[in-house]
């Protein structure tokens, strides 16, 4: 009897270890949007986003469909709380900022939506344009 009650006091205090240990879930922060190109007629495929809510960055690619999300703790990313999502592909640069909502369809969860364009940056163009001025204006003082 004594081996019985020694593997029943076992049993009890591994399930009592078990739900000391369980986590409350306070609910989780959902961040999502579609990167699209400059005019939104058509999404980007495989770009890079940084998602940053409250100084707490994610970096995930967009898919096929040109969605991205990420997911972050309530503890983190609340509702009320101001997100930028930063976007960039092969030269083209994008981004957009947004607030958390609270969500009652997503029961325990907080939704923000941000769509992000992206467009050429034009470092390159506007640092030759320079170039090109400075020398025009050496020939013109020149004279």
């Amino acid at each position: 009897m004594s081996k019985t009650m020694s593997v029943l006091v076992l049993g009890m205090m591994l399930i009592l270890v078990g739900f000391a240990s369980a986590v409350v879930d306070d609910g989780s922060t959902l961040i999502t949007g579609k990167v699209y190109n400059a005019d939104f007629t058509s999404v980007i495929e495989g770009a890079n986003v940084e998602v940053v809510c409250n100084g707490y960055s994610q970096f995930v690619v967009s898919q096929s469909n040109g969605k991205y999300s990420a997911i972050y703790s309530k503890f983190v990313c609340d509702a009320g709380d101001s997100l930028n999502v930063v976007a960039e592909k092969n030269g083209m640069y994008g981004s957009a900022s947004g607030i958390i909502h609270e969500d009652a369809i997503l029961n325990n969860w907080d939704l923000g939506v941000v769509n992000v364009a992206i467009v050429p940056e034009f470092g390159f163009f506007i640092g030759m344009l320079t170039l090109l001025s400075a020398v025009g204006i050496f020939f013109v003082v020149r004279k």
